[in-house]
């Protein structure tokens, strides 16, 4: 018997978005994981209001969030948001140094 495992592709760029349950569902994160992030300001919403919608991008940055939190086996989501925030502006830098390099 041939087992057939099915997955769906998302475009990861700017165009798409996705529902804080899709993003769940993509990142690996809890609702309420993702919640905190939203309000550290480490993954940004595109749309506010009742039911928040994130750009596809945001899918990298919550897997990553994922990772960190599993690699450093961190229960405290503010200490995960702290991490990625400072993961991204070391990011920040390395384009800047790269721009201008």
């Amino acid at each position: 018997m041939v087992k057939i495992e099915s997955s769906t592709a998302i475009m990861l760029d700017d165009s798409g978005t996705l529902t804080i349950a899709q993003l769940v569902e993509q990142s690996g994160l809890s609702e309420d994981e993702l919640s905190a992030l939203v309000d550290c300001g480490a993954i940004e919403p595109r749309e506010t209001g009742t039911s928040w919608r994130f750009s596809s991008r945001c899918v990298v940055t919550a897997r990553t969030a994922r990772r960190l939190r599993d690699d450093f086996a961190l229960d405290d989501t503010h200490a995960l948001a702290i991490l990625l925030r400072l993961m991204q502006r070391v990011e920040e830098l390395e384009r800047e140094l790269r721009r201008r390099g």
